[in-house]
């Protein structure tokens, strides 16, 4: 029983950790270099095309459907295949993704004895301002600690840390939003001034054109005017004499969206490694538009195959509770293309022999519940071809 309530009770208190989370600095180093602090990718994401990105990034990797490579150990496969589905996944990765935009998430794993078992209850995210990377320690090097408790993040079995890494060793991991903050920065500074620049000259200006003999009449003339054309509102009407010509004054702000779409596409490019399959494009070939598909394709799946080594922690941890010493199922998220429908169906009519449950499981055809809950279609006589088969099947002469 205590060994039970030592892996099902929570570790981090997070009605308590809270309070202590609002007031710390954040020790995040990859923002040195902009002065500011972590908040800054916080308002990046208030950017409708920043966080369009992202959520289409993210979004393409959970919906992929991952397997779990049988051991041959019945109860192991089954227990795994029952417990670890594709829900729990797609809870956990959601939080996990998040080391895509910021370069690195954490997060708890609880879990609840049930039915004689240890299960994944649930995931608690932790704030990345809520962690450090103490510079002397007996944990391993690179192992995040949550400050405000002193508890280092190692023990897999609770915590799980993954990082966005280009290779380079970084605690912090390598956050994509830090490639799209200057263009960004950049479109905020150009919509501040569009803003305005707007509100300046966004009401035309009116001019009155008069005639005097002499200077003096002329600058006298010009003030009475002003005054008078100063206080005039929407819808008010008056009467001035002398006055050849009451003209008014446009005033326009160009290459605004010029600015703004310069801007969208080098986020895009920040953010998904291309631009035509994310933007409007005006002059993209269809050959750009393959290519840049196939780009972003290939980035949605290196990030697929990153969150799958986390996902496998979580596969080996729920075998070492509920199976010590018996050997781990291999977790692998299916991110290779599938054949459209029109490929299928002329597989299947050359006698290709096609997955049934792949069909169900990949191309979500509805799947019966029994077998009076399917629905064949009725097979015509192979004597006749269709047509002959319809012009036989006439009930009326011809003629």
């Amino acid at each position: 029983m205590s060994r039970t309530k030592s892996v099902t009770n929570r570790i981090i208190d997070v009605s308590s950790m809270r309070t202590i989370v609002g007031y710390m600095d954040d020790t995040a180093e990859w923002l040195c270099d902009v002065g500011e602090r972590e908040n800054i990718f916080n308002k990046m994401r208030n950017d409708g095309r920043v966080e369009s990105l992202l959520e289409d990034r993210k979004n393409k990797v959970l919906q992929m459907y991952g397997s779990l490579t049988p051991t041959g150990n019945k109860p192991v496969d089954d227990a795994c295949t029952k417990s670890l589905t594709f829900n729990v996944f797609y809870a956990f990765n959601n939080i996990m993704l998040n080391a895509v935009p910021y370069g690195i998430a954490c997060c708890e794993i609880l879990w609840a004895y049930t039915g004689g078992m240890y299960v994944p209850a649930g995931f608690t995210p932790i704030p990345r301002t809520a962690i450090s990377f103490p510079q002397i320690s007996e944990i391993p090097y690179g192992t995040p600690v949550l400050t405000a408790l002193n508890i280092p993040l190692d023990d897999k079995v609770h915590f799980a840390v993954h990082r966005n890494d280009d290779g380079n060793l970084n605690l912090w991991g390598r956050p994509a939003l830090r490639a799209a903050y200057t263009f960004w920065k950049f479109k905020q500074m150009g919509v501040r001034f569009w803003a305005t620049a707007a509100e300046k000259i966004g009401c035309p200006s009116i001019l009155a054109i008069f005639e005097c003999k002499n200077d003096e009449q002329a600058k006298q003339r010009a003030a009475e005017l002003t005054e008078v054309l100063s206080h005039w509102q929407g819808g008010s009407s008056g009467a001035m004499g002398n006055i050849k010509d009451i003209k008014v004054v446009q005033a326009q702000i160009n290459d605004f969206d010029t600015l703004v779409n310069t801007c969208n596409a080098e986020i895009a490019y920040a953010l998904t490694a291309q631009s035509l399959s994310t933007n409007q494009a005006e002059y993209g070939t269809r050959a750009q538009s393959d290519t840049h598909t196939l780009t972003f394709d290939t980035l949605i799946k290196g990030d697929a195959y990153g969150v799958q080594q986390i996902d496998q922690q979580l596969v080996t941890s729920f075998c070492q509770l509920n199976f010590p010493g018996a050997a781990v199922p291999q977790y692998d998220i299916d991110s290779s293309d599938f054949a459209d429908w029109n490929t299928i169906r002329e597989a299947i009519d050359r006698n290709i022999p096609v997955s049934l449950s792949a069909l169900y499981k990949k191309v979500h055809l509805p799947k019966p519940e029994d077998a009076d809950d399917a629905f064949v279609k009725p097979q015509s006589s192979p004597m006749f071809s269709d047509g002959a088969s319809r012009f036989f099947s006439r009930t009326q002469p011809l003629g």
